[in-house]
């Protein structure tokens, strides 16, 4: 009678023999993820990484085949190296999932459903990162379930076309326009109102002859509103008059912002000349006042980024101010304005076009470069502050995907390999906010159709765990 091998090596040859069998399986996975690659419309960032894996998989497989010894395998051990061989699937796919980087896809959406006579202005954020949409024929919450909330309609005979960037207390700073337009200019700021976001109610309502601009703000509990030859300080939330500031003959008010206890506000006037002027918040009492550059071009091209340190946007650069209002350099950048994004106060991060495409940060103090980063040299598309505290994100296009990536705000470095967004809804114009809590979220602020192929009005991406 033959005796079988000694046990040590019927064991080594088990071992062999479960080895390959998990080598075998993850070398299935590969190669089928491969092949997805290969022909689906999907990103091919990780396919490199399969072309080293795969030969490499396969020759330790035939290795490991060819050399274990020749001996019966029981069936316990082909059922434990079956359970192995799916076992090992899991690191498998967490290792291919590490290959390709970060994926987002868009997992929910908000659609009209039917055609909308407004045109969409911007966007309201409430203290729970609910959204209000502003038309020109009214405002709309978007709950955070991406689903329709309370709407306001415009009153009758006026549009939406000026909001407040900031909702202090959930308390929104509506400018409307006289007749059906939209958009700032002239005539908008005929009417101011101001909305509990919260609820959808109008707190108060005033008449005021046009101011033109930005003519709408809220600082802390003050509301601000240009009238005719002044700017009024209102409390944000019963429309009471707590102070008048008076604005000289053939000029208006360009441009107004706040924070904490200050107020800055452009007055731009008929002879071409403008100045900037800032303000206690509480009193209206003038601090200071300073000339800016004449002819400045419409009033869009002005804008305040900056109250504490102060910093305007004008045409040709970001001029930058002491708390005393005399000037502490410039920042030379260009470009749309809306590209321009100032994070953590005393820092300007900004796209630069060129040779060498990117992102630059500026001190607001002194106007120096702090960092430059190329993200591929691709232009970026939008900026947000990130949900971790020191970020920022941007958002990038290259060869028809779309990229989100994440920088340390104060050196520019990538916190991760950018995330790939598939299949992005995107309009030409959009706001994108990426610190919530359901995930980056995007709002589409081109006109809506009722076309097939409507881009959603919001939409939400969330990590892709599948294919």
């Amino acid at each position: 009678m033959e005796n079988g091998p000694p046990w040590r090596e019927r064991l080594f040859a088990y071992l062999l023999f479960v080895g390959a069998t998990a080598l075998t399986g993850v070398l299935v996975l590969y190669l089928a993820l491969f092949a997805h690659l290969a022909s689906a419309d999907v990103h091919p960032r990780g396919r490199g990484w399969l072309a080293l894996f795969i030969p490499l998989l396969a020759i330790a497989g035939i290795l490991l085949w060819r050399s274990r010894p020749r001996t019966r395998v029981p069936v316990p051990v082909k059922a434990l190296a079956v359970f192995l061989a799916l076992a090992v699937l899991l690191p498998g796919w967490q290792a291919y999932a590490w290959m390709r980087g970060p994926q987002m896809y868009v997992w929910t959406w908000l659609q009209p459903m039917e055609p909308v006579p407004g045109q969409p202005v911007g966007v309201l954020r409430t203290r729970t990162s609910e959204l209000v949409r502003a038309r020109t024929d009214g405002l709309y919450l978007i709950n955070s379930e991406g689903r329709s909330g309370w709407r306001l309609p415009a009153p009758e005979g006026t549009s939406v076309c000026e909001l407040s960037r900031s909702t202090p207390e959930d308390t929104g700073i509506v400018a409307y326009r006289r007749g059906d337009g939209g958009g700032t200019g002239a005539g908008c700021g005929a009417q101011v109102a101001a909305v509990d976001l919260y609820s959808g109610r109008t707190l108060w309502s005033k008449d005021l002859a046009p101011g033109g601009g930005q003519a709408a703000a809220v600082v802390g509990g003050t509301a601000l509103a240009a009238a005719e030859g002044a700017l009024l300080g209102l409390n944000a939330r019963e429309g009471t008059e707590r102070w008048r500031i008076v604005i000289p003959q053939g000029c208006t008010v360009g441009a107004v912002d706040g924070a904490g206890d200050r107020i800055l506000y452009v007055e731009r006037c008929a002879d071409g000349a403008a100045r900037l002027t800032a303000a206690d918040a509480r009193t209206g009492t003038r601090a200071w006042q300073s000339s800016l550059p004449p002819d400045l071009g419409p009033a869009g091209e002005v804008r305040i980024l900056s109250v504490q340190p102060v910093a305007v946007r004008v045409p040709d650069g970001v001029l930058l101010f002491d708390d005393s209002g005399h000037g502490r350099g410039t920042i030379p950048v260009s470009g749309p304005q809306e590209d321009l994004s100032s994070t953590d106060g005393d820092l300007l991060i900004t796209p630069v076009p060129g040779k060498s495409p990117g992102l630059s940060a500026y001190s607001l103090t002194d106007g120096r470069r702090l960092w430059h980063t190329g993200l591929g040299g691709e232009q970026p598309r939008a900026l947000a502050r990130g949900k971790e505290t020191g970020e920022v994100d941007v958002l990038t296009a290259r060869g028809g995907w779309t990229y989100l990536w994440r920088l340390d705000e104060r050196s520019g470095r990538r916190r991760e390999q950018p995330a790939v967004l598939r299949d992005m809804p995107l309009a030409a114009r959009f706001k994108m906010y990426t610190d919530t809590p359901d995930g980056p979220t995007f709002v589409n602020l081109d006109p809506e159709t009722n076309a097939p192929t409507a881009l959603p009005t919001v939409f939400w991406m969330a990590p892709v765990l599948g294919w």
